[in-house]
């Protein structure tokens, strides 16, 4: 973040989330340069840097109910495997995945202390306790215009 010349990308204090200000942003791209994550793009059409905000304006927002104040991709991942809360709370759910299945900062040699973690992959055996329904293929074979190439490209 030292590297935007115009103070453009910032850390909030309150919470760690990085945002940029989209106002002062002129695109150079040195933040995603400077980046150890990859997590900046440049949004060609409007001509700033963006970024992910982790839903800042939902995970605030006192007019929607608890269970809706955590990020998009947290609430839609259809497998679970994001989560979302606080970790200053040891009694937080976030707090108490991380301590029981060992979670971990990405490139911690980076020193960037970023304000997620990441689990590790559960074990299989304990994937049947979770419930996890076993995905099975709709169909093996390929049917319509797919079908046919298949059979088209197994001759050559």
């Amino acid at each position: 973040m030292t590297v935007c010349p115009t103070g453009a990308s910032y850390k909030r204090t309150e919470d760690g989330i990085v945002l940029v200000n989209e106002d002062r942003c002129i695109g150079c791209g040195l933040c995603a340069w400077a980046c150890p994550y990859g997590a900046r793009e440049l949004d060609q059409a409007a001509g700033v840097m963006k970024k992910c905000t982790l839903c800042v304006d939902r995970i605030y927002n006192e007019n929607l109910e608890e269970v809706d104040r955590v990020p998009a991709c947290v609430r839609t991942c259809p497998a679970g495997a994001r989560h979302f809360g606080d970790f200053a709370d040891p009694d937080s759910n976030v707090s108490r995945l991380v301590a029981e299945r060992g979670g971990m900062d990405l490139m911690p040699e980076q020193g960037t202390k970023p304000v997620n973690k990441y689990l590790p992959p559960r074990p299989k055996d304990t994937m049947e306790a979770a419930n996890i329904p076993d995905l099975k293929p709709v169909t093996t074979e390929a049917s319509g215009f797919l079908g046919w190439l298949d059979k088209a490209l197994e001759k050559l």
